[in-house]
């Protein structure tokens, strides 16, 4: 029986992510979860498409097949003008209901604030914390690491870039970046590599001004090669956005085992101290926004 893959979002960014899935023929049963009843027919060529995969299938689903899903992914269904609160309470809505029929898979978050989506749903639905997280900067991650690959002339297998915090306002780890077994700093005392500081610098800034576009392409190659090494039995260590539960507990993204039973924590993130003083402003100001939305629905009752 081949795994279930749900995905819940709106009809724009659904089908831009089947039409991938559809390219690379993974060993899925994809049952799409409309947002509105009124896209389903929409679905319809996609499915007709799917009988000429030889390995995956698409389907629309019912409320019925939460309880049959291997993962879930929750699409970014929100425009920019709507308020986290709103998407907090529509969140809490789709919890209730995949928990009533029977959820048992893993959620997968895609979208600018999964960080924020993956703390709250941990919180409203009572499953674990290891079923539950956001893409975070898995996807600049991996720009980022082809971008080096470019930059050094290397194979993108010899980069092991490590960027950490928020999809939105992503770090980059440069004291825990290697080219092959050599820390990428390394680089920097290097005559012959023609690559210095002022090129971490720049690389920097232009993986922060490529984290303000739109990034829904990068984000579905990402949750693509996430399912894919699941299935081939090849979990990956990658920086998604997952729940720390520590006091306060809150979500962001760090480095994390993702595999058939969801995300591993293997260690404690250790960066240098210019690195850890950004990581620790942005995890408080996550945690104040998860305050501030708690007292919102606290005064809203």
């Amino acid at each position: 029986m081949k795994p279930t893959l749900l995905i819940q979002g709106n009809f724009e960014q659904a089908s831009q992510l089947l039409h991938q899935l559809l390219v690379t023929d993974l060993p899925l049963d994809c049952v799409v979860m409309p947002n509105t009843t009124d896209d389903t027919p929409r679905y319809q060529p996609l499915v007709v498409a799917s009988a000429l995969c030889p390995r995956l299938t698409i389907r629309v689903g019912t409320a019925a097949d939460y309880g049959q899903a291997t993962w879930l992914v929750v699409l970014d269904r929100y425009v920019a003008e709507t308020p986290v609160i709103t998407m907090v309470a529509e969140l809490r809505l789709l919890m209730k209901q995949i928990v009533e029929n029977g959820f048992k898979g893993q959620l997968i978050f895609s979208g600018e604030q999964d960080e924020l989506l993956t703390y709250f749903a941990w919180k409203f639905s009572g499953l674990a914390a290891s079923q539950i997280w956001g893409l975070g900067t898995y996807p600049l991650t991996r720009l980022l690491t082809y971008r080096l690959a470019e930059r050094l002339g290397v194979g993108a297998t010899m980069i092991q870039a490590t960027v950490v915090g928020a999809a939105k306002s992503p770090i980059v780890a440069w004291s825990r970046t290697y080219v092959g077994p050599a820390p990428i700093l390394m680089y920097l005392a290097n005559a012959d590599a023609d690559f210095d500081a002022d090129d971490l610098g720049k690389m920097s800034t232009w993986l922060e001004r490529e984290a303000a576009e739109q990034q829904a392409t990068l984000r579905y190659m990402a949750i693509i090669r996430l399912i894919r090494a699941t299935l081939s039995q090849q979990p990956l260590i990658a920086p998604v956005a997952n729940i720390h539960e520590e006091t306060p507990a809150f979500a962001a993204a760090s480095p994390v085992l993702v595999g058939v039973k969801g995300i591993q924590h293997l260690t404690n993130l250790v960066l240098s101290e210019d690195e850890q003083q950004a990581y620790a402003a942005q995890i408080a100001a996550i945690r104040e926004q998860i305050t501030t939305i708690e007292n919102q629905q606290t005064e809203g009752k």
